[in-house]
C-alpha cells in the first residue's frame, strides 16, 4: 500500500509542473537512498514494482481528486505514451479533454479488456 504522504507529495509536485516521469523517478530514488543501497546495487529494475504501484495509485487519484485541471491531463496524456497502466489511461480518458481522444481510446481498447473500457467515451 503507498502512504498518503506519498500521494501528497506526487500531486504536488505534479501541479507545479512535474512530470510523471519526473515523479516516478522521484520516488524510486527516494527508496533508494531509504533502503541504503549503494549505487554498484542499483539495477534499472530495482523497485519497478514498488515504483508501479506508486504511480497507479497516484494517476488514480489524480483522475479522481483533480479532474479537469490542465496541469494533471498533461501529465497523465504525456505519461500515457512510456506506460500500459490502467489507472493512467483509465484517469486521462474518463477525466480530461485530450487532443487526440479519439486515438487515444482505440489504443486504449487494445490494452485493455472491454469489460474496463466500455465506459470511456468516444464523443
Amino acid at each position: 500500500m503507498v502512504a498518503a504522504k506519498e500521494i501528497s507529495r506526487g500531486v504536488k509536485d505534479v501541479l507545479l509542473g512535474a512530470s510523471m516521469r519526473q515523479v516516478a523517478d522521484e520516488y524510486r530514488e527516494r527508496l533508494v537512498e531509504d533502503f541504503g543501497f549503494r549505487p554498484d546495487e542499483v539495477e534499472s529494475t530495482t523497485f519497478s514494482k514498488e515504483v508501479g504501484a506508486y504511480m497507479r495509485a497516484l494517476a488514480r487519484h489524480l483522475g479522481d481528486r483533480h479532474q479537469g485541471d490542465v496541469r494533471v491531463g498533461e501529465a497523465l496524456a504525456t505519461w500515457v505514451r512510456f506506460t500500459e497502466h490502467y489507472e493512467a489511461w483509465d484517469a486521462l480518458l474518463t477525466g480530461f479533454e485530450v487532443d487526440g481522444k479519439d486515438a487515444l481510446i482505440r489504443r486504449g481498447r487494445l490494452l485493455f479488456p472491454s469489460s474496463l473500457t466500455h465506459h470511456w467515451d468516444e464523443e
